[in-house]
């Protein structure tokens, strides 16, 4: 039977935290395990409710230092060969982590093995959640049982810790994003495949349309000048990379001219240009993806 050892980074997560750990404590109910939480210095009452839960280990980082630092932390202490990362603010499904360990021993030319999410709305009438979670299922087809993806996902995937060290670990551009590209990018490079299943999920929650417009606004400033820069990512001129930078400015730009749409309500100058960014980002998905 695989071992494994499960970390959950958080940060302010008092109102998911708890329902991920209970659905991890279900899904391990016949796994060796180990799960570990890293609280990325929260200002709530995050460690307090880990702290409820006696068979999990807990670390507390000092310095805010974002999602893959205490992804690293985490995986620093982990006892077990395997590891699986898990966001703190998903459900998973029961079984999830099993099908995931079985496909990752399979064969040896898996590095990563990621699950498919499923969109839960935390306002029921906000229909957006539905729109946003488009991209994230792109990619099965009707008859597909699991696909190789170009990113190695954070949200719930699994790996084994000697591949995790190979590689240099998770990035840790605070708040940047662009790690998930980058490490699936350096599995592909020791020609390991990063393969996502489609029997394997979990429940995703998203906020408006809006404030995660907002917030790859906020990620967008900070990536750019590191992505242009070369100063953090190591696979930076590739393609992936590239596109995921240059995707994130179109939204940014999309944002701006809808703005701009509501306040001069010049519609007639604006929508074209929209429709121009809209064409620019398909060629980029069709050139490099």
């Amino acid at each position: 039977m695989s071992e494994v050892s499960i970390i959950i980074p958080a940060h302010n997560s008092e109102d998911t935290i708890e329902n991920c750990i209970n659905s991890i404590l279900l899904a391990t109910k016949n796994v060796v395990s180990e799960i570990i939480v890293v609280d990325d210095n929260s200002t709530d009452n995050t460690s307090k409710i880990v702290n409820n839960f006696k068979e999990i280990k807990l670390i507390k980082l000092k310095i805010n230092s974002g999602a893959g630092a205490a992804r690293n932390a985490g995986a620093d202490l982990a006892k077990y060969k395997i590891l699986c990362f898990v966001d703190s603010d998903i459900v998973i499904a029961k079984d999830s982590i099993q099908i995931l360990l079985s496909r990752l021993i399979k064969d040896t030319d898996t590095g990563a093995v990621l699950a498919t999410q499923r969109v839960v709305n935390l306002n029921k009438t906000d229909w957006t959640s539905n729109f946003v979670c488009l991209k994230s299922c792109y990619g099965f087809e009707s008859t597909q049982t699991e696909i190789e993806f170009s990113a190695c996902c954070s949200e719930f995937c699994v790996i084994s810790k000697e591949l995790f060290n190979k590689i240099g670990k998770w990035k840790t551009l605070r708040n940047a994003g662009g790690e998930e590209f980058d490490m699936g990018l350096k599995i592909n490079n020791l020609n390991k495949k990063n393969i996502k299943l489609k029997s394997a999920s979990y429940e995703a929650h998203y906020q408006s349309l809006y404030k995660r417009f907002i917030n790859i606004v906020d990620r967008t400033e900070k990536y750019l000048p590191t992505f242009f820069k070369k100063k953090k990512f190591d696979s930076l001129g590739t393609f992936a990379t590239f596109n995921q930078a240059f995707s994130s400015l179109i939204t940014s730009l999309y944002i701006l001219l809808t703005m701009l749409i509501i306040i001069l309500n010049k519609t007639y100058i604006i929508i074209p240009l929209l429709i121009i960014l809209f064409v620019i980002q398909l060629i980029i998905e069709f050139r490099f993806l």
